[in-house]
């Protein structure tokens, strides 16, 4: 994700990681460390990992559920969390939606995640649809 993130913000870095948050430019720091013998061997493991999914999808569920973030959204706009818990689906370009259907002790939403098959998204939000549907109704 990081050497991504640093091929893909290569003019901000170039003209103005000054003007970039702290967090991001280590971001991007760590991101131009990474060796192509690296990445190469990491994405040949996105398909691998995807094709593991294919039958989970195809013959048994129209989503997975899964925690959005580590806890309660973080108050404010310092950040927006950690990444941890979509990494995985945007590796293998798979739909993921966060939805607010909880809440935490300190009235803070708590997410979960609804993640569905390559070229799903449409099926993913009437899943989603439907999630949201059933905890609003009780």
């Amino acid at each position: 994700m990081e050497a991504e993130m640093a091929a893909n913000l290569e003019r901000e870095w170039e003209q103005g990681r000054d003007r970039l948050s702290e967090p991001l430019r280590a971001l991007l720091e760590r991101g131009r460390e990474v060796r192509a013998l690296d990445y190469q061997r990491a994405i040949a493991q996105i398909q691998p990992i995807h094709e593991s999914f294919v039958e989970l999808f195809e013959q048994r569920y129209d989503a997975i559920l899964t925690p959005a973030a580590l806890g309660a959204a973080p108050k404010g706009l310092a950040s927006t969390g950690d990444p941890s818990f979509c990494t995985l689906w945007t590796l293998c370009g798979m739909p993921a939606i966060s939805l607010p259907l909880l809440e935490s002790t300190n009235g803070l939403p708590l997410g979960v995640q609804l993640v569905g098959p390559r070229n799903g998204d449409a099926r993913l939000l009437r899943t989603a649809r439907w999630l949201a549907a059933r905890v609003a109704g009780g």
